[in-house]
C-alpha cells in the first residue's frame, strides 16, 4: 500500500458524518482511486446504511468499473429506498389541489404514479385534475397522463394527450411509436364496431327473411284449409 493510500484508509476510519464521505468519494474518484473509493463508500455505509447519496455514489463507481451485478444490487436497494419516500408525491398533490395549483398537484402525481402505477386512488385524482385543468394555462400534457387515460378505457383522450406531446417535442420517438400504437388500435375498434354492426344488420335481415317465409307458410296452410272446408 502506498503513503497515499494509507492516508486515505486513515481518513476514512476517522470520518464521522455522510457529508464529509461524499466529499472524499468524489475526491477520490476525481483522482482515479477507485478501489479506495468503494471502500469509502462501504465503511460509510456501515455507519450510514440509509444514506442515499454514498449508495447512489458507489453504483456509480461500480458501473464505471464494469462490475454490473454489484452496481445492479446497489441501485435496487437504491430504488427501494426512493420508493419508501415517494408517498410525499401524493400528499403533495393533495394539499396543491386544496390550494387549486392544478399545475403542481398533476406533477407530483405523475411523480408518485411512476412508483405506484396501481393506485387506483391516485389513477383517478390524476384524470380528475386533468379534465378541471385542460384549460388552464400551464397544464402540459405527458405521456404518463397519456396512459392514465388509456387504463381507464379513454382511448380517444390518450390519443389526443399523445399528439400534443409529439407536437410539443417532435424528437420524442417513444411518445411517437405509442401515438401509432394507439391509433391503431383505435382502427381496429372502429373496423370491430363496423364488423359487428355489419353482422348484427345481416342476422337482422335473415330474421326478416325468415318471419316473411314463416308468414308465407302459415297463410298458405289457412289457404288449403279454407279449401278443404
Amino acid at each position: 500500500m502506498s503513503t497515499s493510500e494509507g492516508l486515505y484508509t486513515e481518513i476514512i476510519d476517522k470520518i464521522e458524518t455522510p457529508s464529509a464521505s461524499a466529499l472524499l468519494v468524489k475526491l477520490l474518484l476525481k483522482e482515479g482511486k477507485t478501489e479506495i473509493a468503494i471502500e469509502a463508500c462501504l465503511k460509510a455505509l456501515e455507519i450510514f446504511p440509509d444514506n442515499m447519496n454514498i449508495r447512489r455514489l458507489l453504483a456509480e463507481t461500480y458501473l464505471q468499473q464494469g462490475q454490473m451485478e454489484l452496481a445492479e444490487r446497489e441501485l435496487e436497494r437504491l430504488a427501494d429506498q426512493i420508493g419508501e419516500f415517494t408517498s410525499v408525491f401524493k400528499l403533495q398533490a393533495k394539499l396543491f389541489r386544496k390550494e387549486e395549483k392544478l399545475k403542481e398537484a398533476i406533477r407530483a402525481l405523475e411523480v408518485y404514479l411512476v412508483h405506484h402505477k396501481d393506485d387506483e386512488e391516485a389513477t383517478q385524482l390524476l384524470s380528475e385534475l386533468s379534465s378541471t385543468g385542460k384549460g388552464e394555462e400551464g397544464v402540459v400534457p405527458t405521456p404518463t397522463l397519456a396512459e392514465i387515460f388509456f387504463k381507464q378505457g379513454a382511448l380517444e383522450e390518450a390519443i389526443k394527450v399523445y399528439q400534443q406531446v409529439v407536437e410539443a417535442s417532435p424528437d420524442d420517438e417513444k411518445s411517437k411509436m405509442r401515438l401509432n400504437e394507439l391509433k391503431q388500435m383505435k382502427v381496429a375498434e372502429v373496423q370491430e364496431i363496423a364488423g359487428e354492426t355489419a353482422t348484427k344488420g345481416k342476422k337482422l335481415e335473415l330474421i326478416r327473411i325468415l318471419e316473411n317465409w314463416l308468414g308465407a307458410i302459415e297463410s298458405q296452410k289457412v289457404g288449403n284449409l279454407t279449401d278443404f272446408d
